[in-house]
């Protein structure tokens, strides 16, 4: 027999793992060291980890469905409603995190034939959308598509989506849409996954709430809620202040929409859109309801229990004293002149404190004749406001040290500066040269008395027939002068769209008119402005921030009262620097213009027959409407040791120093002791 030592030699130490090559053994020990590594980390994953990917798969199962709550209410200080809510019944969409383009297509179609919405805002590239949410239509027109296209193999979806629209509306299929129904998708569409917008929010009929509600079942995320709607129980003339909310007709605002959105907005969603509604948004919306949603794999809703019940907006309560706003805006209206006048402008405001009583404002078509409530024209009007400014040219003059208390006597004269008209006064004419002291020249009004002020701060003194030699940096000096009591400055007003004014030219063949800003007759500002112009007179120096809140009201969920939260209190912006006398003699000259006997005395019957006595400064620059020339009256008042100021402003009259100004005022601050406050 043949020799074999495998079978003679099997007890043999050198067995068949012996001889197993050694590529082979290094591969089963890296075999099992991965198997080891894998048991390790599955035991990591497990041990380690497995509480946090439990919690990740709840949080992909449970979504939180949010809901909508009241918008807060805006109170007067008197704490009487000028924006409510009013409850109306309205259908809703909530989107689930199953609800295809096309089930929206599927459900908006069936919905169409019981509910009737606007289709004003309907977009075409919405009605393609809709056309398109059909999986038939959309296979068609993809395939004439990719057809026509010389690269059509190479599109991308985000292309293909892209022509396809296109395609839709170059053939005329949106004639195939029915608005409606196309209008309800829009609204569908706008809502992101488990949010809730509404399909119709107002004006929903019993018929649409009968046979909807018979049908819900039919609707996949259709319910029957309650929308809330603003409303003004103290007439609609409110809203030009607290502003406007926008409806699920309009969406979110084009200029804020990203930034909405980001925040949590769905495109249909109510916000507030200008003013008070829009500066206050985060806390008028309130904060939302919130229901824990869980969902199967399939993305049907398995359960649903609510988390918070959500709470209503903050509430605002303003310094405006609603019936003191409504007399200032119906003396405005019933007093305001004729013929080219453009409107008026008053504001009514706390020294101390910047808190507003009233603005009021009436835009006056000139060609028409048609009045309109315009209460921002109080911050968005800048206007040529004429001789009011000059107690601030005083006191830049005091800092300057070009006049003193004690030594403030000019000659009031005819203003002969090469190469630039004559300037005198209204009561001058002539220009034959009269002593005034700084009292008298605000009593009177001295315009040339103001252009030397003016040019002494620009550095140079006044000569007849001298060319005009102002320091480099004059007009700059005078505007700093002006803008530390506010003139030529944004307020910081808490609401938008306030403007700063317009700052005229100061450079080639405009150095000129530096004489005229030196009286008030060049740059612009808002009769906002002059009120915390006057204020700062009034106070002591002091710029104070104008506001028209003046609290936060938060509402308590055990309880109907609300709680006050915030207060606001005086903002100081900054503080204009005089001693004791050059305030007496800026006070002494308001004082006399509004109860002074001079005999070119320029406050008026009106202004001096007040009681309590006030302290005054009018103003008149001379503009141009509808081609006529015409004057701007002016005129800023406040009451010495009381929290009130006025200033007022009636632009395109074409009467000169009537007194008008004074008749207006007149009216405004007894009409503050009536509404307001108790005389003294």
């Amino acid at each position: 027999m043949k020799h074999n030592p495998y079978l003679e030699e099997r007890d043999n130490k050198n067995d068949a793992r012996a001889n197993l090559p050694t590529r082979l053994r290094i591969l089963l020990f890296i075999s099992f060291i991965l198997m080891v590594a894998l048991v390790v980390q599955l035991g990591f994953l497990t041990i380690k980890q497995g509480a946090n990917y439990l919690a990740e798969v709840n949080r992909s199962e449970e979504t939180v469905e949010k809901g909508n709550t009241p918008r807060g209410l805006v109170y007067d200080s008197t704490g009487r409603v000028l924006a409510g809510n009013k409850a109306q019944t309205a259908i809703t969409f909530t989107r689930g995190t199953n609800i295809t383009s096309s089930t929206m297509r599927s459900t908006a179609i069936k919905l169409g034939k019981y509910l009737t919405v606007d289709t004003t805002r309907l977009s075409d590239r919405s009605k393609a959308d809709f056309y398109l949410a059909n999986a038939t239509n959309a296979a068609k027109v993809q395939k004439r598509v990719v057809k026509e296209h010389k690269s059509g193999s190479s599109l991308t979806t985000s292309e293909i989506n892209s022509l396809s629209v296109s395609y839709v509306e170059k053939h005329n299929l949106l004639s195939k849409v029915s608005d409606n129904d196309a209008m309800i998708f829009q609204r569908m569409s706008g809502a992101y996954s488990l949010s809730t917008t509404f399909i119709k929010e107002d004006d929903v009929t019993e018929t649409e709430l009968a046979e909807i509600g018979e049908r819900l079942s039919q609707f996949p995320g259709i319910k029957i809620g309650t929308s809330w709607a603003r409303q003004y129980p103290e007439g609609n003339d409110f809203k030009a202040l607290i502003g406007t909310v926008t409806s699920e007709d309009n969406g979110l605002p084009d200029d804020r929409l990203h930034t909405l959105l980001a925040q949590g907005y769905s495109q249909n969603e109510s916000v507030g859109s200008s003013n008070l509604e829009s500066s206050y948004e985060s806390l008028l919306k309130g904060s939302a309801s919130q229901t824990v949603v869980t969902t199967a794999s399939d993305g049907t809703v398995k359960s649903s229990s609510v988390k918070y019940k959500g709470q209503s907006g903050d509430s605002l309560k303003l310094t405006i004293n609603a019936d003191y706003q409504k007399e200032v805006q119906k003396i405005l209206e019933d007093n305001l002149p004729t013929g080219d006048v453009q409107g008026a402008y008053a504001t009514v405001m706390n020294p101390y404190t910047g808190g507003i009583y009233a603005m009021a404002g009436v835009d006056r078509d000139y060609s028409t004749g048609t009045k309109t409530a315009d209460p921002l024209g109080n911050i968005n009007h800048a206007i040529v406001m004429g001789s009011v400014v000059k107690p601030a040219v005083l006191a830049t003059a005091f800092q300057k040290g070009v006049i003193t208390p004690t030594s403030s006597t000019l000659l009031d004269q005819a203003i002969k500066i090469a190469g630039t008209p004559t300037i005198t006064s209204y009561w001058n004419k002539s220009g034959n040269p009269v002593a005034v002291d700084a009292e008298t020249a605000l009593e009177r009004s001295s315009n040339t008395y103001f252009v030397q002020l003016g040019m002494k701060i620009g550095g140079q003194t006044y000569s007849s027939g001298s060319a005009l030699a102002l320091n480099s940096d004059a007009f700059q000096t005078l505007r700093n002068g002006l803008g530390q009591f506010g003139l030529g400055t944004k307020t910081g007003i808490d609401i938008s769209g306030e403007t700063a004014g317009y700052r005229g030219e100061t450079t080639g063949s405009n150095i000129g008119k530096y004489l005229y800003e030196s009286f008030g007759q060049y740059d612009t500002y808002t009769t906002l402005q002059l009120a915390r112009y006057v204020s700062t007179i009034a106070n002591g120096g002091y710029l104070i921030q104008p506001h028209l809140v003046s609290s936060i009201l938060q509402s308590s969920s055990n309880s109907s009262k609300k709680r006050t939260v915030w207060t606001a209190t005086p903002n100081i912006q900054g503080q204009v620097q005089l001693d004791s006398d050059e305030w007496k003699v800026i006070h002494e000259g308001m004082k006399r213009v509004a109860n002074g006997s001079d005999t070119y005395n320029t406050g008026g019957t009106d202004i001096h027959n007040l009681e309590p006595h006030v302290y005054a400064k009018t103003g008149t620059a001379e503009t141009t409407t509808n081609g006529h020339t015409t004057y701007t009256e002016s005129i800023v008042a406040y009451v010495p040791g009381q929290p009130m100021v006025m200033a007022m402003a009636i632009p395109g009259m074409n009467n000169y120093l009537d007194g008008t100004n004074g008749k207006i005022a007149a009216k405004i601050i007894n009409a503050y002791w009536k509404y307001v406050q108790s005389k003294p």
